[in-house]
């Protein structure tokens, strides 16, 4: 079993073979097949990578049997376009919740003022030790001021 061709290996081949590329090559008698503007084709060891402008999946073509054929690379491509659509329509709800005046001028839920009040009550008890505590300090830096 073939292991399939990762993105990482056709974008190396493709930057390292591109300097080749330009570079003017004898022909040869089994030529890859020309699809006009739709495909661009890099050649690579072993075969060419074929580049569907259109779709932008990539494909490893090489002569096999007195032909072409062509294998699709693997690709993260469907994965990451879902992941985009989830992420999108994630978006779109929130906004559409947010945008919604039942939402965003509601009165807050007694368990919510519970939370806050104990919250603050949590920080003034804090906020009152630590004025005791300076309140000592200072006495007993400055003894019978008076």
């Amino acid at each position: 079993m073939k292991a399939p061709i990762s993105i990482a290996f056709v974008v190396v081949a493709s930057l390292t073979t591109g300097a080749l590329a330009q570079t003017p090559t004898a022909p040869n008698a089994q030529t890859p097949p020309q699809a006009g503007d739709r495909y661009r084709f890099n050649p690579v060891d072993g075969g060419v990578l074929r580049l569907d402008s259109q779709s932008g999946q990539v494909s490893f073509c090489r002569a096999r049997h007195g032909g072409w054929s062509c294998e699709t690379a693997a690709d993260d491509r469907a994965a990451l376009e879902a992941e985009i659509k989830r992420l999108s329509d994630r978006v779109a709800a929130l906004e559409k919740q947010t945008n919604d005046p039942v939402n965003r001028f509601r009165t807050p839920s007694d368990q919510e003022i519970e939370q806050v009040m104990g919250f603050f009550e949590k920080m003034m008890k804090r906020f009152r030790g630590v004025v005791e505590n300076l309140k000592k300090d200072w006495e007993a830096e400055s003894p019978n001021k008076g």
